[in-house]
């Protein structure tokens, strides 16, 4: 559920790999190559694009792992047996931090914010958990590490959070939670990354 918005508050982007520009016409509509107004299909260029934040009004949540979480969520918005519980908590703090949220009748998809570069894109640890590991969490009975410890379906997503930007992707897939690394799992200080993560096939 990744999109990009190519506009920005000042405008388009007009920088092509080819060297071109991008023009806009009068009204909003692009168009991808100076000269070609005429006959180029044009595209609206949206303005407002955060739709993996959208129907938050709890705020509990930052965009890295809340979108994260959802892009990764197997729950839709149609459940057969009904809507599950809506789920929106932060559960300890400072480095030990992790969120949760719903993702079906019986789990939970928890983040917990790994690091960031100094252009702005974070990186989110999450997996799917069970809802009687997140009761246990909650009681604590069981730390935020060791949640992580026990998930399915872990993996490392990058989001990007600038202004006229809604984008997340992978960054990497942990085939058992013994493969995540030790530095990304709770805990540990928050990472100053000195480069973008490569991204990963899906």
């Amino acid at each position: 559920m990744s999109q990009q918005d190519e506009t920005s508050p000042d405008g388009p982007d007009t920088a092509l790999d080819d060297g071109g520009e991008v023009v806009s016409r009068d009204d909003g509509q692009l168009h991808f190559e100076a000269g070609t107004e005429d006959w180029v299909f044009p595209v609206t260029a949206p303005t407002d694009v955060t739709p993996l934040s959208e129907d938050e009004p709890e705020a509990t949540i930052p965009p890295s792992p809340l979108w994260a979480m959802k892009d990764r969520r197997h729950a839709g918005t149609f459940h057969i047996f009904g809507h599950p519980e809506r789920i929106r908590v932060q559960i300890g703090q400072g480095d030990e931090a992790i969120y949760a949220i719903d993702d079906g009748k019986h789990h939970c998809m928890i983040g917990h914010r790994v690091g960031a570069t100094t252009d702005g894109t974070v990186y989110s640890l999450v997996a799917r958990i069970t809802k009687e590991s997140f009761d246990a969490l909650l009681a604590g009975d069981l730390s935020t590490k060791d949640a992580f410890l026990g998930s399915s379906e872990a993996g490392l997503s990058g989001t990007v959070e600038a202004t006229g930007l809604a984008n997340v992707f992978d960054v990497d897939w942990y085939d058992t939670p013994a493969d995540i690394p030790g530095r990304y799992l709770p805990g540990t200080p928050f990472i100053k990354f000195p480069a973008d993560l490569p991204t990963a096939e899906r």
